[in-house]
């Protein structure tokens, strides 16, 4: 909270996002022999690092859907079948379950056309929100001082149209033919999210966190200024008013969208993924940020066999340099599952030996 605070910190956190590591490692039992029997909070413990607490907090919220609304949802092999029951009509989503089983990959979105639009705003208007307060202790607890809670909100905007209702290239058409119907749906959007943030502004949470996954090859500079923009002023203004702070997540390249992080309100980003794996170089992006707060900054693929320990702790220490003191330092997006557990344990050190 000292880094968002921008007052002196003692040091810096080193906070790598490890589940995804863990779980197909677990799942394939290639674990490092002194881990097998370990869970994860353990193996962080071990690591002398910090877990980013939204993997704890996210289901705190919880969707209340409407009387009418029925879900039901099954397993089938490699696929998840779910389905929404409405006065208004029906929409179907299938997912496949990745490899190892730890994660799922929508192939069939819920809206197929425009014509599904009225059945999503009726599901959407019939929702409610509430914080889950016993759930929220019970974690706090489990995690002590390990890290600050935090949560992610569900994509915003147009975003949340692409990823998570209709896909990409049905998105883009969609809002090529039938922009005030896909505008419409935004709306509905965002009178969702009122109800959500009502609840969230009341909550413990000092810290939000936009799950936007934001790419400019799927948000463009146009369509970011446009609908994101506007967006993120919005709700930045709202959780600042409730005291809080507010970062967001920008996982692909960038470096288009760069002279509009200024414009969003945000206070910091998290995982970008500079030069080589993404498109940003950290000069260009500590230039964007100024005195904004950066969140990871360490690309995933340093941490593979293909690149040096020495490589690694070259750019660790050119990160510090360039960020610090406002950095939360950490892996854009996560450690891979075969990357080293022992390169995670040297930033570490690193970080921790670093002189604010």
């Amino acid at each position: 909270m000292a880094v968002f605070e921008h007052r002196k910190a003692d040091r810096l956190i080193w906070q790598p996002r490890l589940h995804h590591w863990y779980d197909v490692n677990k799942a394939r039992g290639t674990l490092p022999e002194r881990y097998e029997e370990w869970d994860l909070l353990a193996i962080y413990d071990d690591l002398d690092a910090s877990p980013r607490a939204y993997h704890y907090f996210n289901d705190t919220i919880r969707v209340i859907e409407g009387e009418k609304v029925k879900i039901k949802r099954r397993v089938d092999g490699d696929y998840i079948y779910t389905k929404y029951e409405t006065p208004r009509g029906n929409l179907t989503q299938i997912e496949r379950i990745t490899e190892y089983g730890t994660a799922s990959l929508r192939i069939e979105y819920f809206l197929k056309s425009i014509e599904d639009f009225k059945v999503l705003e009726y599901i959407l208007r019939n929702q409610r929100f509430i914080f889950d307060k016993e759930l929220y202790e019970e974690r706090e607890k489990l995690l002590g001082d390990r890290s600050e809670p935090l949560i992610t909100i569900p994509w915003g905007s147009i975003q949340r149209l692409f990823i998570v209702y209709m896909g990409f290239q049905r998105g883009v058409i969609a809002l090529w033919k039938h922009k005030e119907e896909v505008e419409e749906l935004l709306r509905v959007f965002d009178e969702n999210d009122d109800e959500r943030f009502a609840v969230i502004k009341k909550t413990p949470f000092r810290i939000i966190n936009f799950g936007d996954n934001i790419d400019e090859g799927l948000c463009s500079p146009i369509l970011f200024k446009k609908y994101m923009v506007p967006y993120y002023q919005r709700r930045t203004k709202e959780i600042h008013q409730a005291g809080k702070y507010c970062t967001s997540h920008w996982d692909g390249k960038i470096k288009k969208l760069l002279p509009y992080i200024q414009e969003t309100g945000l206070d910091g980003l998290e995982c970008v993924p500079p030069l080589p794996q993404g498109n940003v170089t950290l000069k260009e992006l500590k230039e964007a940020l100024g005195d904004k707060i950066l969140i990871d900054g360490i690309p995933a693929i340093y941490f593979l066999p293909l690149v040096s320990n020495d490589e690694l702790k070259t750019f660790v220490g050119k990160l510090l340099d360039t960020f610090s003191p406002n950095i939360i330092v950490g892996i854009s997006d996560m450690l891979p599952p075969d990357g080293s557990i022992e390169k995670v344990r040297m930033v570490g050190k690193i970080v921790k030996g670093y002189r604010v």
